[in-house]
């Protein structure tokens, strides 16, 4: 089985993936299969009025403010089980159609909001039970895919990217994604996979694979911040060229983001890495839009996700890369740091 799950590359092709499945070695041979469809909901930061009943019929307070992170604290932190058993629209277009013997990895599950972030790292001696549930044992190989943007793999390569923040090297994403998989007139299953607790064990690499804004603000001897300092690292925008221009909407508040980008850093949409048939580019094509020279990079986007799939990939191509994510983003700096938004296109409200 190591032998099997040894030659996959970090990138696979629909016909390998084929393979692995028509010779039943999903599941058995030390390989799992995660589908990790996700769909996005608003990242509301600011508390919304809750009126409970129970504070009703105890004659207490009617309504209290309260943020949607905080009831997820509150309900669902590290209750994996329940969330997994929770129906969401995401866990029926998997039930409905996906790759034979693949499971439901949803990254809203594998992460947690927080006040400033929509995708906050577990402690890994919580996040390792996610991944327990979802059928794991040490030693396996993961592979993952996804549906819909960026070729499918807009949030499984989030997820591949949150997997190796907690030591999963054995790491394969799915080139195209189901959308390619179908292409290809491969079969689909309807069949949920009912999966036996594994024995997994999370390592936290969180601090080499990510990056804060606390570290991002670090000053040195002469007060010059780390973020500031893009002669000794290459900071890395990769969401739209569009929205890095200001040229289309941001989804930043234009009364507290002046404008577009931060200065220092250069434009590499994780949208560009995907060719017109929504697979990968060529290593080749992909090294050449690297920004030049030899030192570190960190990556951001709006909330980790496109910064994920550009670091997996970036990551793959070339090692010496080490590429780090900043999981908060943008949307974490328009609450914390909006002021340092200042370069491109001034964004004034209308």
């Amino acid at each position: 089985s190591q032998n099997m799950s040894g030659a996959l590359k970090k990138i696979i092709d629909a016909k390998t993936l084929q393979s692995l499945v028509a010779s039943g070695a999903i599941n058995k041979e030390g390989i799992r299969l995660f589908d990790c469809t996700y769909f996005p909901t608003p990242f509301v930061q600011a508390p919304t009025l809750v009126r409970t009943l129970s504070l009703l019929s105890t004659g207490g307070e009617p309504s209290k403010e309260v943020a949607e992170w905080q009831r997820f604290k509150e309900e669902n932190y590290g209750r994996f089980s329940k969330m997994i058993a929770a129906e969401s629209r995401a866990h029926s277009i998997y039930a409905a159609s996906h790759i034979p013997g693949a499971v439901h990895c949803d990254p809203a599950i594998a992460t947690y909001p927080s006040r400033y972030e929509r995708f906050t790292y577990y402690p890994a001696d919580i996040f390792e039970q996610y991944i327990q549930l979802l059928g794991v044992n040490k030693g396996e190989h993961i592979i993952v895919y996804g549906r819909g943007a960026q070729g499918g793999m807009l949030f499984a390569g989030k997820m591949a990217w949150i997997l190796k923040s907690y030591g999963q090297e054995k790491l394969s994403l799915l080139d195209g994604g189901i959308e390619n998989w179908k292409k290809s007139k491969f079969e689909l299953s309807k069949q949920a996979v009912q999966p036996q607790r594994g024995d997994w064990t999370a390592i936290d690499r969180i601090a080499d694979c990510n990056i804060s804004l606390e570290q991002l603000q670090q000053k040195d001897a002469d007060g010059k911040e780390f973020i500031e300092k893009s002669s000794e690292t290459r900071f890395i925008d990769a969401r739209v060229r569009g929205q890095f221009d200001g040229t289309e909407d941001t989804g930043l508040d234009p009364y507290s983001v002046p404008a577009s980008h931060i200065p220092g850093f250069t434009s590499m949409p994780s949208s560009e890495l995907v060719n017109e048939n929504g697979l990968l580019k060529s290593e080749e094509e992909i090294k050449k839009v690297i920004p030049a020279g030899d030192k570190p990079i960190v990556t951001i986007c709006n909330l980790g996700v496109q910064a994920s799939l550009l670091s997996y990939v970036l990551d793959t191509v070339d090692e010496k890369t080490r590429p780090k994510v900043y999981p908060g983003s943008l949307k974490e700096m328009e609450k914390r740091d909006p002021k340092r938004i200042s370069a491109g296109r001034r964004d004034l409200p209308h």
